[in-house]
């Protein structure tokens, strides 16, 4: 330090203490906020030297180790790519308002920003040694403090361009150390030795004549005052020669003092040390009273480190500390750990309200009053005589039973009334109902009670019966008693015994007077007595509800209670509905370990919960004396930012991502998602669907991730909703599409190849399959062929031969008998006659050796003209398709059943059209015979075989043998359709086979052949 600089702190200094009487405040724990910490193993990086917030929520940390981005729950590193990646020093770090993230780094390496998921490098000319701060001025222009030289020391980057900043614009040439914007656009500049500003819209920078000590740090109130501290203290700094100062200074004993300082949104400046941990001033600059105490919270406290860095409050008025060992957060703590009181009574505490609104505390050796408003009062020491139970009297004052005597207390600490100690018993409870009578539990002692001067015991109880364990006055003024045992007791007493038989709901812990009723808690559930009415609540319906220890109803209509599952908050109304209609919804709000309680309930049937007339509850824990302010309660409003962190499919992590294409073929992803509320993490509530696959919400607890498997080509979009500790929910959340692509075997084409290939697969076997049947009847076929080929020579052989040998011989006969002979014209017509049986045997032998070569068409135009018609019926054969030649068996078939099927049609139908049709398809032939007759009745077709009638049935076996179908349609109102079909392998000649050359060679029309 220079001569120069030492004596103008000496100045300063000085004028601090005449001006202003500059105060020394003796600093105090910071106990009114909950601590949260992350070290080294808890995953935290160390030596964080700068945090910021962006405007997505997440809070960013720099420091030695790098850059790393943090939810409330991971600590995620983010590397610059290339060989340089993992050797990142970060110095400073500051959330822009457009949403990005400036990264200042050390070693020569100038500054970074990071945005849209990746870290860019902006250029900025002529890196300094180590950026010293970053600050973004009400334009949007970023400022970067480089320090480490005293030249050019500030840069400024402004729509895409550098600009430097030096003695041109009236800049001292010493290091910058930190720099702050005021809400009027000022811009301030701490150096090594004092403070300068530029105004809004100046060019140069002017002096403030503040001279301050090496790392200085600079903050604005809520008034728009700066204030400014370093090794002498801190104080509002001085704008001008016309200035005045406040009319206190604060000094600490922190030699660097605040080496960054910031203001929360209650008004309060927290201040890092560099070395000796964090302070925080309350209200700085209010008036006397009501501001100015200053708290430390240091490592002896719990702070990961005494070596503090960086300050920063987050967007929900959470306060962070990066240490040099790791991350600390305090936020204002629900439940506060009351330090009048001292902790850990050896005998625990005991605890009571008054009609005044005081309540009365005691702990192994005192008595504290605290009055509404105050803070605890001891107005006795009871040591050695141990407290025991402790109740409000009537008139005023407590009630507190000692080692040998019971006494009253009145407010300011004087006893007014002594009584002698009833029966040697120990004090496990006690109350003074309506009549002034003043009940006294005394267990395995019995029960007494004191009216008219003296000492009562309750009769019938031994030292196994009943065992009174406490007493609490119920809204009537009765004393309630509670039991440990079944007691025997007459129908009438004057106070209202409390058994566990009585209830069936457990143990009973608790008696809790309350405002319209009383309450007892036991170990599966409540009970609530009102106007000699009992109402139940279960632990099975409500598991919170189970061992309450302590019951305060408030004006304001609220129950709260303290018990194993911490401190519930509750509407009165909600509470007494779920008593009428058990099942009915009961919401409420919970305040636990994280919260502020830092030690379970007492377990004790003496009720452990009390409310004074200031509003504060007061809760006994075995650790400590609890409060909680419901006025000071503030509900996070915030609804939190929610992110998709990351989507991992395979090696692969996607950050960040809105819509990503993953590789064909991915069955499996994780996508791991976030909200951005910090206060309490662990109490954030999520839901997420993947739509497409996921049929609703899917709720899945405290957990960040979510993992599908199976899953095959398409589009997805994954939606995550999410609610921060109070139950405030973002219903919008995060969105992201993740598109997989189809491999080649997934794609419509390779699908469409399959079924391609599958219906030839079909269809060649049942080519197959119709190519054997075709072989099988063809054989069939060629058997019956050659059958009739050696009938029809039989015939010629055999009985043709015979038959014209036998004519020969008659004719020889004829010859020899004379024309006048009556035998003669008999003789002549018998040989014409055989002559014609001889001319159709022959006809019939080539029918069977030749084939018919006439068309089908013509055939069957034949065989209709042979039917007996009426001469009203018209007969149409019409044909489609190429006619093409048939087997002459399966043609033989076709005409026998064309002949029977035109012959019924002739004789029963009574038709006047009927119509042949023929249709030669490439798959299958068929030929239809189609009348507008009468039909054929269903009862005809069934009892036509047992009358004798086979024409129908024997068209049937015709069809079948040649592998053919025979189908009949018949109603009354269309007549009669038979249908013949057969495959058209089995129905049509075999085309003739060409050769191979055949096939290859044509002859042109020319007459040349070409190949």
């Amino acid at each position: 330090m220079t001569l120069r600089a030492a004596l103008a702190a000496l100045a300063a200094g000085l004028a601090g203490l005449l001006l202003a009487g500059a105060a020394r405040a003796g600093s105090v724990p910071l106990v009114e906020y909950k601590h949260v910490g992350w070290s080294m193993e808890d995953g935290a990086p160390n030596r964080i030297n700068s945090i910021a917030q962006t405007t997505n929520g997440y809070l960013w940390l720099g420091g030695v180790e790098g850059l790393f981005r943090f939810d409330g729950v991971t600590f995620e590193p983010i590397r610059q790519t290339g060989p340089d990646g993992e050797r990142m020093v970060v110095s400073a770090v500051l959330g822009a308002r457009n949403g990005d993230l400036w990264v200042g780094l050390a070693r020569g390496a100038g500054v970074l920003v990071y945005r849209g998921g990746r870290l860019l490098d902006p250029r900025m000319p002529d890196p300094s040694r180590e950026v010293t701060d970053l600050a973004e001025d009400r334009d949007g222009a970023l400022w970067v403090a480089r320090g480490g030289r005293s030249r050019n020391t500030l840069a400024r980057y402004w729509r895409g361009h550098w600009e430097e900043i030096g003695a041109d614009w009236g800049l001292p040439e010493q290091p910058v150390w930190q720099m702050l914007f005021g809400r009027d656009g000022t811009m301030w500049v701490v150096l090594n030795d004092t403070v300068v500003r530029r105004r809004p819209g100046a060019r140069r920078f002017e002096p403030t004549g503040e001279r301050v000590l090496r790392r200085a740090a600079l903050a604005e109130d809520a008034q728009g005052r700066i204030w400014v501290s370093d090794g002498s203290g801190t104080r509002t700094l001085r704008s001008g020669p016309d200035a005045r100062w406040l009319t206190r200074r604060y000094d600490h004993d922190a030699e660097v003092g605040g080496s960054r300082m910031v203001f929360d949104r209650r008004g309060d400046l927290w201040s890092t040390t560099w070395t000796d941990g964090i302070f925080q001033i309350a209200a700085p600059g209010s008036a006397p009273g009501d501001g100015g105490r200053i708290a430390t919270f240091r490592a002896s406290d719990g702070l990961s480190s005494d070596q503090t860095h960086a300050v920063f409050e987050d967007r929900e008025g959470n306060m962070w500390i990066g240490t040099e060992l790791g991350l600390d957060m305090l936020r204002p703590a629900s439940v506060i750990v009351e330090t009048g009181i001292p902790a850990n009574s050896a005998r625990g505490y005991r605890i009571a309200s008054t009609a005044d609104g005081s309540v009365y505390v005691s702990d192994t050796g005192n008595l504290y009053r605290i009055a509404p408003g105050g803070r605890p009062q001891r107005i006795l020491r009871t040591a050695p005589n141990t407290p025991g139970t402790l109740c409000a009297a009537q008139d005023g004052g407590v009630w507190l039973s000692l080692r040998d005597e019971v006494i009253r207390v009145g407010p300011d600490g004087r006893r007014t009334r002594t009584l002698p100690k009833p029966g040697g018993a120990s004090g496990y409870g006690c109350a003074e109902d309506r009549l002034g009578r003043l009940w006294f539990t005394g267990l395995d002692k019995g029960l007494f009670w004191h009216a008219g001067g003296g000492w009562h015991r309750w009769p019938g109880l031994s030292s196994a019966d009943g065992l009174p364990a406490n007493a609490a006055i119920d809204a009537s003024g009765v004393a309630a008693i509670l039991f440990r045992a079944p007691a025997p007791m007459p129908v009438q007493t004057p106070f209202m015994p409390l058994m566990r038989e009585r209830f069936g709901i457990g143990g009973l812990e608790g008696v809790l007077p309350g405002q319209a009723a009383l309450y007892v808690g036991a170990a599966q559930g409540m009970a609530r007595i009102a106007n000699g009415r009992v109402q139940l609540v279960r632990a099975d319906r409500y598991p919170l509800l189970a061992s309450i220890n302590g019951l305060v109803q408030t004006p304001a209509g609220e129950t709260w209670t303290i018990g194993d599952s911490g401190i519930l908050r509750i509407a009165t109304a909600t509470l007494d509905r779920a008593f009428a209609t058990p099942g009915a919804p009961l919401p409420l709000q919970r305040f636990d370990f994280r919260d502020g309680m830092n030690s379970f309930v007492q377990k004790s049937s003496v009720g452990q919960a009390a409310g004074g007339g200031d509003g504060r509850l007061w809760f006994l824990a075995r650790r400590n004396v609890l409060r909680i302010d419901p006025s000071r309660l503030a509900r996070n409003t915030l609804p939190p930012p929610v992110a998709i962190r990351a989507v991992t499919v395979g090696a692969t992590r996607y950050r960040d991502p809105t819509a990503i294409t993953v590789p064909a073929g991915t069955t499996s992803l994780t996508i791991a998602y976030t909200a951005l509320s910090l206060s309490v993490p662990s109490r954030v509530a999520f839901r997420y669907r993947l739509e497409g696959i996921d049929k609703g919400w899917i709720d899945p607890g405290a957990r960040r991730e979510a993992v599908y498997s199976g899953m095959g080509p398409g589009s997805f979009r994954f939606q995550v909703i999410a609610a921060n500790d109070d139950g405030v929910w973002n219903p919008t959340g995060a969105t992201v599409t993740v598109t997989i692509p189809p491999t080649f075997f997934q794609t419509w084409l390779f699908r469409a190849a399959c079924l391609i290939g599958f219906a030839l697969i079909l269809w060649a076997l049942y080519s197959l399959r119709l190519r054997h049947l075709a072989d099988q009847i063809r054989g069939k076929l060629e058997v019956r062929v050659a059958e009739r080929e050696r009938i029809a020579r039989e015939l010629h052989d055999t009985l043709l031969q015979s038959v014209q040998g036998l004519m020969l011989r008659f004719q020889s006969v004829a010859d020899h008998i004379a024309d006048e002979h009556p035998a003669k014209p008999v003789i002549d017509r018998a040989l014409e006659r055989a002559d014609q049986m001889l001319v159709e045997g022959r006809d019939r032998v080539r029918d069977l050796r030749a084939a018919d070569r006439r068309s089908l068409e013509v055939i069957l135009d034949e065989v209709a003209r042979e039917q007996p018609f009426s001469s009203a019926t018209t007969v149409a054969i019409t044909s489609e398709g190429t006619p093409r030649p048939i087997q002459p068996l399966i043609l033989d078939e076709i005409v026998r059943i064309a002949g029977e099927a035109l012959f019924n049609a002739a004789l029963h139908a009574r038709a006047n059209h009927v119509q042949v049709g023929i249709a030669y398809g490439r798959t299958r032939l068929s030929v239809s015979f189609r009348d507008d007759g009468v039909g054929i009745d269903a009862e005809r077709l069934v009892r036509a075989g047992r009358e004798g009638h086979f024409g129908l049935i024997g068209m049937h076996e015709r069809a079948r043998k040649v592998g053919a179908t025979l189908t009949l349609d018949s109603t009354a109102e269309f007549g009669t359709t038979v249908t013949f079909s057969l495959p058209a392998a089995v129905a049509y000649l075999p085309a003739p086979r060409r050769s191979w050359t055949a096939r290859f060679w044509r002859r042109r029309p020319n007459g040349a052949t070409t190949g």
